[in-house]
Parts: structure tokens; sequence; C-alpha cells
């Protein structure tokens, strides 16, 4: 009966919150995009070394993006977009560090600066060629709160989207979202899915859930999203802010990784 009864307060404890995701990275680098462009190669050159994941899955998928069409778009940007909705596994390894990374971040420990970066300016540069707001739809397996009418929201991470309810990718009928976005943007010309309507939302916009329907004919339990228009970024302009100290730590990794190297090609 005790452990029936403990498995029973369990299950009532699945239940995800949806809040302000107040661990979550949410630079937008509003204000120091160009400060930062001219100091995030360091990043790279860092993360290439000390992220295997990051590093592989790059060289595994570089001669496969799509060639930047839009004039501010670079070849990384591209990479990046393409990385995120081609590799399952990095997809969810990076929106986990995103999702907790806030006190990480602008440090070593935080090892996606560079991805995070693109991915960030990426949608910021198409979405100010496109239609400011649209409705999208994202579908999970998860179950979240139902008690949320009328409270704000982020979701703390990327959020891949689609345009209709008809999604490219099958991602659960659990708990789903009609999301009203006026920071996301089309990504759909640089994915590694051939389906149009992909929105990428990015985490530093809030929401304000408006309804929640349950025992919706599309899904359990249906959350009704509207932007506020006013992004949190309690992040912004970090990276640029602790250049500094970030430089002295790459470099001083650097200056190992060279010792190491010459000291193995001495004893050969």
């Amino acid at each position: 009966m005790l452990l029936w009864k403990a498995l029973g307060r369990r299950k009532k404890s699945v239940a995800l919150p949806l809040d302000m995701a107040t661990d979550s990275i949410d630079d937008m680098y509003e204000g120091c995009r160009s400060q930062t462009a001219s100091v995030i190669d360091l990043f790279g050159v860092f993360e290439w070394h000390y992220n295997r994941n990051f590093s592989i899955a790059w060289a595994l998928v570089e001669s496969s993006a799509k060639k930047p069409v839009h004039t501010q778009l670079k070849e990384d940007h591209a990479i990046v977009l393409y990385m995120y909705t081609k590799l399952k596994y990095i997809q969810h390894v990076f929106n986990q560090a995103v999702k907790t990374g806030k006190h990480k971040y602008s440090t070593y420990t935080f090892r996606f600066h560079y991805f995070y970066y693109f991915l960030t300016d990426a949608i910021q540069v198409l979405h100010e060629n496109q239609t400011l707001c649209r409705t999208t739809y994202h579908r999970t397996w998860e179950l979240f709160d139902h008690n949320v009418i009328n409270t704000n929201m982020r979701f703390g991470a990327f959020t891949w989207a689609a345009s209709s309810k008809q999604s490219f990718d099958f991602n659960g009928n659990v708990s789903c979202f009609e999301i009203y976005s006026c920071f996301g943007a089309d990504i759909t010309h640089y994915s590694a899915t051939k389906q149009k309507g992909q929105v990428l939302i990015p985490p530093y916009e809030v929401f304000k859930v408006t309804d929640v329907l349950t025992n919706d004919p599309w899904c359990s339990v249906v959350y009704k999203l509207q932007s506020t228009k006013a992004p949190r970024r309690d992040l912004n302009f970090l990276v640029q802010r602790r250049q500094k100290r970030f430089v002295a730590v790459v470099l001083g990794a650097l200056l190992v990784m060279i010792v190491i190297l010459v000291i193995w090609r001495d004893a050969i």
C-alpha cells in the first residue's frame, strides 16, 4: 500500500513546468553584434579542440550544408543551421546545455559559444527579411503543467517548429504548442529536412499562455502561446564584457596543448 502511494506521488510529479526558464542562456547580442563577431572565432578555436562532439559533427556536415543566399549570412551560419536540423544528438546536447548553462556562459565550461552565436545570428538575419510574426506548431512527448493560463514562459532553448499542424517531423502528441512567434525565423532553405515551413524560435522569446486545451483531436494537450514581443535577455553582451578573461583562459589552454605536443614530438 505504501509502495503504491509512493508510486502514485511520483507519477503526479512528472509534469514539467512552463516558466521563464531562468537558468537558460538567452544572449541576443543586442547592441554588441559586431563586437561579438570580432571575437567569436577565438571561441571556435577553443571549442573545436575541446568539444569533440562539436568538431566531429561539423566535419560530418560541412560539405552538405546549403550555400548562403542571404547577403549577411556566411558559410558558418549555413553549417550550424544544417547541423542543428540534421544531427539529433547535437540538437539534444546543445539544447540541454543552453537550458541549464546560464552560470557557465562566457566561461570555458560552456562548449557551444560558437554554435550558439551563429545559430542566433542566423535567426536574426533571416527574421529581418521575413514576416515579423507568424503562427507555428510544435509537438512533444513531454507532459507539462496545465495550470499556466495567463502566465509568461520561455522555452529556454531553440525550438524547431512547423508552419502547419502536419509537422515535418512527427515528434509527439502528448503536449503540443500553437505558437504566435515574433522572433522566430523560417530556416527551410538551410535545413537538412526537405519540407517547407520550418521555423526556429530563439530561447529569449517570451510568450503568454493564452489557453490550454485538453483532449484536442490534434494532441492530448494544446497550449496556445502569444509572443509578448518583449524578449528577456539576462545575459546580453556578457561574452563581450568577459572577453579578456576568456581570452586569457583560451590562450593558456592552447599554450598547454602546444607544450604537450612538443614534448610528445621530442619523445618520439
